[in-house]
């Protein structure tokens, strides 16, 4: 059965319409809600930063590769010492000694141990730098995400992040999550609560400093598996903080010739370039019609309107149909306000 997406941030890359738009979805087609978070994010890495020429721990969960890369201002050399203590010294770049392979790419350095076992590496580093680690074959996985996907002012934030080693959930983690906003400054940290099912989650009530755009969530876990094996994980998340451009009221709807008229009041905090979406759907869940305008707006209070073809609807009955509508800024992308009945 076909179906259709909607998301709640678009991407307007079509031209803007001077008159309305309308029409009706094909039969078949499914309505459904607007993705509440990003796709989850599935890491099988972790980062830490070294402030200073010195050794950091690296947990390795064993039967994988491990990926080493070392990323600074200048070069920066490593040398790596194995869970028995000896030290793993690549020789030429690209080449092979004791299971390493060594590259450099610009200033920084990777190294690539072939197969791992399950114990701790040490890297030693002779400047500041950021190690990032992949274990790209291995079963411990973090998966994270941040909701709501679209976030007006004054609502909570969800942060999400699960661990696994295959399907065993991994209990009794650390996990602590870092919100940067847009400016790339990091603005709050909360530790995660775990229920025992290897779901750690935390809500905050407000963002701090109420800057709308993009935040980007850090997520940083580390814990031994049922079978005394250490990790480390790092995960990521964002969300769209808007900007509150709009208050919209209820839906009201009325028949007006041969056109079903949804219409709404809407209290404007920003003044400009609107897109009025109305998409319609029966009660089952079957996608019926929709409808999308521009609407240039000053601020303060309006009423919005949009007009629906009754012969998109068939025989429906208007009174029992599911409304949703949106305002979508143009000027500065974002959702200004949803309402659904």
């Amino acid at each position: 059965m076909k179906k259709i997406t909607l998301l709640l941030l678009l991407t307007f890359s079509s031209a803007l319409f001077a008159a309305d738009l309308t029409g009706r979805f094909d039969a078949g087609t499914r309505y459904e809600e607007p993705a509440a978070h990003a796709p989850a994010n599935v890491s099988r890495m972790f980062t830490k930063s070294v402030t200073q020429a010195s050794a950091v721990d690296l947990p390795a969960t064993g039967g994988s590769g491990m990926i080493i890369w070392t990323i600074a201002g200048k070069p920066v050399a490593t040398k790596l010492r194995t869970p028995t203590g000896a030290e793993l010294l690549p020789s030429e770049n690209g080449s092979i000694e004791r299971g390493l392979r060594r590259f450099r790419e610009n200033d920084d350095e990777v190294l690539h141990v072939m197969k791992t076992a399950a114990a701790r590496y040490q890297l030693e580093v002779d400047a500041p730098a950021t190690v990032v680690v992949a274990e790209p074959d291995s079963t411990v996985t973090l998966s994270t995400w941040a909701a709501p996907l679209s976030r007006q002012p004054g609502q909570p934030v969800t942060l999400h992040a699960e661990l696994r080693d295959g399907e065993t959930p991994l209990s009794g983690a650390h996990v602590v999550a870092r919100l940067t906003n847009p400016r790339g400054r990091v603005a709050h940290s909360v530790t995660l609560t775990g229920n025992g099912d290897g779901v750690y989650t935390a809500t905050v009530d407000d963002l701090p400093m109420h800057m709308p755009g993009t935040w980007t969530v850090r997520f940083d876990a580390d814990g031994t598996t049922p079978a005394g094996i250490r990790y480390a994980r790092t995960g990521t998340g964002e969300l769209v903080a808007e900007r509150g451009a709009a208050r919209l009221g209820r839906i009201q709807t009325e028949i007006v010739g041969d056109a079903l008229r949804v219409s709404l009041d809407a209290n404007m905090k920003v003044a400009g370039a609107y897109r009025l979406d109305v998409l319609i759907a029966d009660r089952a869940g079957n996608a019926l019609a929709w409808g999308e305008g521009r609407r240039d707006l000053t601020l303060g209070a309006t009423k919005l309107e949009l007009d629906i073809p009754l012969a998109n609807l068939g025989d429906a009955n208007v009174e029992e149909l599911f409304y949703d509508v949106r305002l979508l800024g143009l000027d500065t992308i974002g959702v200004a306000g949803r309402v659904t009945r």
